[in-house]
């Protein structure tokens, strides 16, 4: 009884909000003192962000797996489907089986349901790995998602630590499909218009760079004071004591890492994008390419300005005759999705429109986030993005061999730049676990569904 009575008064006076008190700092500084810096942040100091984009009616197999064993990638050997993220195959991870053309990853949860192959109606399951179906059948699965999706788990993770403001859903024509999921089962809705999100995220303005300058010395002279206090607190304390006392003083310097200059080569430089011309009606679908174009920018920009770090983009809704057509590559009709229905027949049409998804949208934030330098780093180099589909192939809608992409390290935990093979199927469930280890939240032991927890963290590290 003692000595949990003597634990307990030491916790108490040597908690966060104690030292804080002794040191004459006020509470709102609790934030700034997280005992799991990996949680705020990756190694190297800067913040660890996510970004998942997904579309639908599936990929072609035959264009978007690689052939021959599991290995190194590079913009040679890329498969045609990612054409246009050549130059970054360094920082991909593509999935394979290990003997056949095909995804090693199932979305367990909706053949749970009766739905092996409702691929229209697995957006619910994509982040969250679980989903409800009392009707659940292939061809009426009355689908919803029961865990909240890992954009919201990391996001809620980031505002106990202070983090506020880091969540950002958008859309373009995602009608009423989500991806994004608060606990409960009721979903974010998107940001459509990128008009107003400009507005929102930017306020039609850009902070100057002397602007920026001084309020990083503002921050950072706060941050110098609470470190020179807390060290000097810690001099008259045992050993245990003092070792708490340091974790804490760790954690400001990792934020005091944090506050770079924004200049070339040190930090990424803020400047919000050209969103122009205005006035489009993005019902319209001549408009599309913009609206996607100007949803990738936003997106990159706010990742990019520390605007937001946990990103979901939806890019078309999930159901059957979407009436999306494609006039910009020459394939004015039948819409995607009676192209994806006809499967093989049609994998000309398709593997076209694959690419132009990838390139138009998934190489542009990659791009523009490889190109912001932060260090020795780059955004992308501490950013998980994850590329999503909600069905294996457009004929059947299979639920099975979802065609999932990684691309980014997250700070350095992904090993990148290659091919894994696994030999058995598995759920997206342990794909799902394994990035939120990536964004340092490394005590999550399984998402969504709790029997099928788990992760992957052994294949994707080493």
């Amino acid at each position: 009884m003692s000595m949990l009575i003597k634990t307990s008064v030491t916790q108490a006076k040597y908690s966060r909000r104690a030292i804080l008190k002794r040191l004459g700092v006020g509470a709102g500084f609790l934030p700034l003192l997280s005992t799991e810096r990996a949680r705020a942040a990756a190694p190297n100091g800067y913040p660890t962000r996510f970004i998942s984009i997904t579309w639908t009616d599936g990929i072609c197999p035959p264009n978007f797996y690689p052939t021959g064993a599991a290995g190194p990638l590079n913009g040679s050997t890329l498969p045609s489907t990612f054409t246009g993220l050549a130059n970054w195959a360094s920082k991909m991870i593509l999935f394979r089986h290990a003997t056949k053309q095909q995804s090693p990853i199932d979305i367990n949860v909706m053949m749970d349901v009766g739905s092996r192959y409702g691929g229209h109606f697995t957006y619910p399951a994509m982040l969250t790995g679980g989903v409800s179906s009392p009707n659940g059948t292939d061809e009426v699965p009355t689908i919803s998602a029961t865990f909240p999706s890992i954009d919201q788990i990391y996001a809620d993770n980031l505002l106990t630590m202070g983090v506020s403001g880091a969540q950002l859903n958008v859309g373009c024509r995602p009608y009423k499909s989500y991806t994004s999921f608060r606990t409960g089962g009721t979903p974010n809705t998107q940001q459509t218009d990128p008009y107003k999100l400009f507005t929102n995220l930017f306020g039609g303005t850009t902070m100057q760079p002397a602007d920026m300058t001084a309020l990083i010395n503002r921050r950072k002279s706060v941050l110098d004071f609470v470190g020179g206090e807390l060290t000097a607190f810690a001099k008259n304390l045992g050993t245990e004591d003092k070792n708490t006392c340091m974790v804490h003083l760790e954690s400001v310097r990792s934020l005091e890492s944090q506050l770079k200059p924004a200049t070339t080569g040190t930090a990424a430089t803020c400047t919000s994008p050209n969103i122009t011309p205005t006035g489009l009606n993005f019902n319209t679908i001549a408009n599309y390419p913009s609206h996607v174009q100007f949803m990738s920018d936003l997106v990159s920009a706010a990742v990019i300005c520390g605007k937001s770090r946990a990103v979901t983009m939806d890019l078309i809704d999930n159901g059957g005759g979407n009436s999306l057509t494609f006039p910009w590559l020459n394939i004015p009709s039948p819409d995607f999705h009676a192209i994806a229905h006809q499967g093989s027949m049609n994998y000309a049409q398709k593997a076209v429109i694959d690419q132009w998804f990838y390139q138009a949208c998934v190489a542009q934030i990659v791009g523009k986030l490889a190109a912001a330098t932060e260090g020795s780093t780059t955004v992308l180099d501490n950013t998980v993005i994850l590329v999503c589909n909600d069905m294996s192939e457009g004929a059947a809608h299979y639920v099975g061999q979802i065609p999932f992409v990684l691309i980014g390290s997250g700070g350095g935990f992904f090993k990148t730049g290659r091919m894994v093979t696994f030999a058995n199927q598995f759920p997206n469930n342990h794909l799902l676990t394994s990035i939120l280890h990536a964004l340092g939240m490394t005590s999550v032991t399984g998402v969504g569904d709790p029997k099928y927890a788990g992760n992957i963290d052994t294949a994707l590290t080493t």
